[in-house]
């Protein structure tokens, strides 16, 4: 395990982060323990898998599943009402196909923390402390929750939904907690901007989700914060203080479903670490 002020944090993307899982099973591969991990959305799905040190899983649970059933998109939609169907996802593949090892999660020496926006505030809620494999379960697929794609739920008696909403790459939480190190897993390339004005968008946030007006005036600024994390990145990486994965020469489809594609894309992943190893070892060693 190395130094606790070392720390990955992971940006979501849905089937995006099949990239991130290359990265982090490289990790695996090479026995890069890091004690804190710092997770938002599907990248959460992602690290969860590192922590437990189950190799390809991401593949196993996420990817491969797709060919007998389209979990996502409009498919998903006409059964079960979302557009994201996260009881099969949290529910059935582990029961079924490949069980999640929460032992090992809650035997992990280091810290694991992901979140989820409360609706009434606004504000991101961060999690790490999970009594039990039903608690995790249920703050996982709130993680996930994307606005349209699924819905609001109750976690502790509040209104949740994807902590990504309220921080999408939360570099200020891993400073706040000291972090002098980050290693950053991002899913878009070096020149994604969000739009900061997106009138459509935000006229249908405020129509759907008029009963929570704090997370209405969030989403309004949200992409504006954003960009200036990223901007925020670059000035650690200059300062020697992040390592940044993104890809740089493939990318896919928020929800590509092709599982030959996204096998593709994990793969790059990976390379992306091979490739870089030499380099991150030296950062670490700094």
């Amino acid at each position: 395990m190395m130094e606790q002020k070392v720390g990955i944090v992971l940006e979501g993307g849905a089937m995006r982060n099949v990239f991130s899982a290359g990265v982090l099973d490289f990790f695996l591969d090479k026995k890069i323990e890091i004690p804190n991990i710092l997770a938002i959305s599907a990248g959460a799905y992602v690290a969860m898998n590192y922590v437990s040190q189950q190799r390809e899983r991401v593949l196993k649970a996420l990817v491969e599943p797709l060919e007998e059933y389209k979990f996502l998109g409009v498919g998903a939609f006409f059964k079960t009402g979302t557009f994201f169907d996260m009881d099969y996802l949290f529910d059935r593949v582990p029961r079924e196909k490949s069980p999640y090892h929460f032992d090992k999660l809650k035997n992990f020496q280091g810290r694991f923390i992901t979140s989820t926006v409360d609706m009434n505030t606004g504000e991101a809620v961060y999690h790490e402390v999970f009594q039990d494999e039903e608690r995790f379960s249920k703050i996982m697929k709130v993680a996930k929750s994307l606005p349209f794609a699924a819905r609001v739920s109750q976690v502790d008696g509040r209104p949740m939904l994807d902590g990504g909403m309220a921080d999408a790459i939360p570099i200020a939480k891993a400073l706040e907690e000291g972090w002098e190190k980050m290693i950053v897993i991002l899913t878009r390339d070096a020149s994604y901007r969000k739009k900061v004005h997106r009138p459509l968008y935000q006229k249908l946030i405020s129509v759907v989700y008029r009963k929570y007006p704090k997370f209405v005036e969030l989403i309004a600024g949200r992409g504006q914060k954003y960009n200036d994390t990223l901007e925020q990145i670059q000035k650690l990486e200059k300062e020697g203080r992040a390592f940044v994965f993104r890809p740089t020469k493939m990318t896919v489809k928020t929800s590509e479903s092709d599982v030959k594609t996204l096998k593709e894309y994990y793969r790059y992943g990976y390379e992306c670490a091979k490739e870089r190893y030499e380099e991150l070892m030296e950062f670490l060693r700094k």
